[in-house]
């Protein structure tokens, strides 16, 4: 964490307050030029925000290499002059262990508050000015305090301070294969320095933490999103991938290399991510562009694998060449990334990347820069890669809110159309109804004279015909009072007629209606020379609405005006039985009888009637005949009783 010390002028006592598709790609564009822009400024910072202020004392700087890891006092000899910022390695190769650096200063009267700052030392140590300690990390000895990204500042008191040669001396405990040494240190006044502090703690410790929150975020909700959506396997892996980098980019504010007991395993560990990063950071390109590579793919993940492999199998010295080998690897595989995505989005105007081209610009020169500084041909321990990570976190969720965007715009388009569709279906729809209505009206008007025709053709029509037969017959014995009774059967079958039609509803008795039918048709049958004999059972008591009972009396009327008719018999036996949850009525005269099949294809009014009105009874119709019987009934189920 970063500090600044303030040493008030009583008491000697230090009080600690520091703390650790065309638019649309010109607008990615625009936005990924405004980061580029801000971090130019972070790089710049410093000049920009230091207030004009008196010159500062000039430090003259030495360090010297100590004797072991727990020096407690500096060298008296071995002093030699150094530049800050400063590396050991070139100086004394291979060397791990402690360095003193010693920095001295006039201080001119009258001694008035000062700003020290410190911006960084590697790893891990202690400062003392004027032999008083002011700060110092919690381990010296391995494994070491990763004090390499903190800066830290102290407002320095008079009472500390003094006229003339001031001392302020650095213990490093550090490791020569990660650049081990001594950072700028600073010397000013406190309004300037204070500026100065708060860029470099914005830099090095609060813009990393917030690219590490926003990686966690985010890989978070694309992990959700590809949860819900499967089928976008580009979320899955920008997800993974997201989690990789929040796990190698938190080196970037680690304090201490715990769970590893040594920073050369932590180093390890940090590489082999980079690797596995590099390997999903290619997957997702590919999957983000819609595209597989499986040698490509499968070539990537053999490369980390050994990549990993060897970094865990090196000794501790020899780790150092192969972490810097895989480091590079796995930095120019993320240029190669970007470089890759960013020609394909210039080549592909319908590519996805489009929209990403410009962020990952943004991370192809960050990454460029840190490698810079990992090889030491840039001066600087900063490293803008994981601050830059969001710029791409940024791109992704205003890919995905675009899509979002657009997702929506075909909906309200599809929302619109199908209003304008429903809206023609439905005048179509009642156009067809009006059309129907009127048909049906027809429909129902025709049905009704159908059956009125029929009801006057079973019923009186059938009762005229056997009137006009026994005319026929014998006209001369026929008396008046005998006409007058055939009047008054064809005027109770019309009577029966519209008292069945003209009742909307409520049930009669069906056994109350077929009295009289029956009355009339056996004396019909018996002036005709035909014996009629009835067997009536279980039908007291048995209501029927008034078409099913006017349907039965018609079937039993055009059944026995057939036999009348056509027949040539002397007897017909006509059974009605209500049993087994049905009603059967059956007609057997003795008569010529006829060709079941030749009348089928061939039917009479009469045959078609009594088919037409066991269909409307939802009932059974058999027929059978031969010579000498002549068999016609009808199996019609009834409601249960409740």
């Amino acid at each position: 964490m970063p500090h600044q010390e303030h040493l008030p002028q009583a008491g000697r006592q230090l009080a600690h307050r520091g703390g650790l598709p065309g638019a649309k790609a010109r607008l990615a564009a625009l936005i990924g030029a405004c980061f580029f822009s801000f971090f130019l400024l972070l790089a710049a910072g410093p000049a920009l925000a230091q207030p004009a202020s008196a010159p500062a004392p000039a430090l003259h700087a030495e360090a010297a290499r100590g004797t072991g890891w727990d020096d407690a006092a500096p060298p008296t000899e071995g002093w030699t002059p150094v530049t800050l910022p400063d590396s050991w390695a070139e100086r004394w190769p291979d060397f791990d262990g402690v360095v003193w650096y010693r920095l001295t200063w006039e201080q001119p009267s009258p001694v008035t508050e000062a700003g020290l700052m410190l911006h960084y030392l590697n790893m891990a140590g202690e400062v003392s000015l004027n032999g008083v300690p002011i700060s110092r990390d919690d381990s010296l000895v391995e494994p070491l305090t990763r004090g390499w990204n903190t800066p830290r500042y102290w407002l320095l008191a008079p009472p500390l301070l003094k006229p003339g040669t001031n001392t302020l001396l650095v213990r490093v405990s550090g490791l020569f294969a990660y650049q081990a040494g001594l950072g700028p240190v600073s010397l000013g006044a406190p309004a300037a320095l204070q500026a100065e502090f708060d860029h470099e703690r914005l830099v090095r410790r609060d813009l990393q933490v917030l690219g590490l929150a926003v990686s966690a975020a985010v890989s978070a909700f694309f992990a959700a999103l590809w949860v819900l959506r499967r089928r976008e396997t580009a979320y899955g892996w920008f997800a993974m991938m997201s989690v990789l980098w929040l796990l190698f980019g938190y080196n970037q504010i680690a304090t201490s290399p715990w769970p590893f007991a040594s920073n050369h395993s932590w180093q390890a560990m940090n590489t082999s991510l980079l690797l596995v990063f590099d390997v999903s950071y290619i997957v997702f390109a590919l999957r983000f562009c819609q595209r597989r590579m499986p040698r490509l793919e499968a070539a990537a993940l053999l490369v980390a694998a050994a990549g990993v492999l060897d970094l865990w199998l090196a000794s501790g010295p020899g780790l150092t060449t192969h972490r810097a080998i895989w480091t590079l690897v796995g930095g120019l595989t993320v240029i190669a990334v970007n470089c890759s995505s960013i020609i394909h989005a210039l080549r592909h105007r319908d590519s996805p990347m489009r929209s990403l081209a410009p962020f990952m610009a943004v991370s192809a020169v960050t990454a460029g820069h840190d490698l810079l500084v990992f090889t030491q041909v840039i001066d600087s321990n900063i490293y803008y890669t994981t601050m830059s990570s969001y710029v791409l976190l940024l791109g992704m969720a205003l890919t995905q809110a675009a899509r979002f965007v657009q997702s929506l715009k075909r909906i309200e388009n599809f929302n619109t159309e199908l209003i304008e569709e429903v809206n023609a279906a439905k005048a179509e729809l009642a156009a067809t109804l009006a059309q129907q209505h009127a048909l049906e009206l027809a429909h129902a008007r025709i049905g009704e004279r159908v059956n009125l025709v029929s009801d006057l053709h079973d019923g009186l029509g059938g009762m005229l015909v056997g009137s006009i037969a026994t005319l026929e017959r014998r006209p001369e014995e026929l008396s008046a009072p005998q006409l007058l009774a055939m009047l008054k059967s064809l005027r109770d079958d019309l009577r029966l007629i519209i008292d069945a039609t003209g009742r909307g509803d409520g049930a009669l008795a069906f056994g109350e209606l077929l009295v009289p039918l029956r009355h009339r048709i056996s004396q019909l049958l018996d002036a005709n020379g035909i014996d009629c004999r009835w067997q009536v059972s279980g039908i007291d008591t048995l209501e029927l609405s008034p078409s099913h009972s006017l349907e039965l009396l018609r079937f039993l009327q055009e059944a026995l005006t057939n036999v009348l008719k056509h027949s040539a018999s002397r007897r017909v036996d006509v059974a009605v039985q209500r049993a087994e949850g049905e009603l059967r009525l059956s007609v057997r005269d003795d008569g010529r009888g006829f060709a079941v099949d030749a009348a089928r294809s061939a039917d009479g009014a009469g045959l078609r009637s009594l088919r037409a009105r066991a269909r409307r009874l939802g009932a059974e119709l058999q027929l059978d005949s031969r010579p000498g019987d002549t068999h016609v009934a009808l199996r019609m189920p009834l409601a249960p009783v409740a």
